[in-house]
């Protein structure tokens, strides 16, 4: 990843991380949500040919959401020995997450993980052409920056940090 980059995802975060909570705490919501979040958490679907198309667009950097986005942005920024600002206000959630999860909503799409979509960076030019041609939703939600080098910042709708409570899965702590 490269300074000035923007960074994006394909489709819906915290869908999968919605359908594990609904699961395991044995929540109860209408039948559309809970298939919606069950089918997320359980059958996650493949971005194939978005990664394709990314690939033809000349996008060199992605990853895909398997250890929540910020964890999974950390390790970008970590390889390629630069920094990211994530705008919390852009980030795509289904309504059925953000109706059944309100005050949670963000935190399941910044940490939960297990959605397996894209997150990549790119020129704008790029992202706006894998735009018209994929087949899922694709939302810019921050950008590549030079400030301390491998560190992800959230920021709200001010431009202030947002504190997370978690970033997502990290594979070698006692659970």
């Amino acid at each position: 990843a490269k300074p000035g980059e923007k960074v994006a995802v394909t489709g819906y975060l915290g869908t999968a991380a919605a359908g594990w909570e609904m699961l395991t705490k044995q929540l109860r919501f209408n039948s559309e949500a809970t298939a919606c979040l069950k089918e997320a958490f359980l059958h996650p679907y493949p971005r194939i040919t978005e990664g394709q198309l990314l690939v033809e667009q000349g996008v060199k950097t992605a990853i895909d959401i398997s250890d929540g986005l910020i964890s999974d942005m950390n390790h970008i920024c970590k390889a390629s020995q630069v920094s990211a600002r994530i705008d919390v206000e852009c980030m795509p959630i289904l309504p059925t997450v953000k109706a059944h999860f309100e005050d949670k909503a963000h935190e399941l799409a910044l940490s939960g993980g297990e959605d397996y979509e894209l997150l990549f960076t790119g020129s704008t030019e790029a992202i706006d052409k894998v735009k018209t041609m994929a087949s899922c939703p694709i939302t810019v939600i921050g950008e590549i920056t030079t400030a301390q080098p491998s560190q992800v910042t959230v920021v709200d709708e001010k431009g202030k940090p947002v504190k997370l409570s978690k970033t997502g899965w990290e594979h070698f702590t006692a659970r």
